[in-house]
């Protein structure tokens, strides 16, 4: 393994939108992060158990099977030091009050800027 592999911070990447998904992934990639994709809640939920460690999760709200509230609960639960980022298209205006009351740790509108991306996965000071 070579030290830009045990350098990499693992990051689960939950979205339904594939080609968004490619986007970001590309993205984060180059930002160091090694990506976990899931395209359901379900499946997200699914992967925890067999992530080694997880330093980040970036979670869409709308998604098939199990809901992004419900994947940030899981999430929080398996790995309580994971910054999440929650995401949604949706403009309600209650929907980041109740990513938090989940556990997110931030909150970014689609279409997903990435500078806003990478600000909100920061560490807080």
């Amino acid at each position: 393994m070579s030290g830009a592999e045990r350098a990499a911070r693992p990051i689960l990447l939950v979205d339904d939108d594939d080609d968004l998904a490619h986007v970001l992934s590309r993205a984060l990639e180059r930002q160091g992060y090694e990506v976990h994709r899931a395209r359901t809640g379900s499946e997200a939920l699914a992967a925890l158990p067999h992530l080694e460690r997880l330093e980040a999760a970036l979670v869409d709200l709308v998604l098939p099977g199990a809901g992004g509230l419900e994947v940030v609960r899981g999430i929080r639960g398996a790995y309580p030091a994971c910054r999440i980022v929650a995401m949604t298209g949706l403009a309600e205006p209650m929907m980041p009050r109740a990513f938090w009351d989940a556990g997110a740790d931030a909150f970014v509108p689609k279409p997903v800027e990435l500078k806003d991306l990478f600000e909100a996965l920061a560490p807080a000071p």
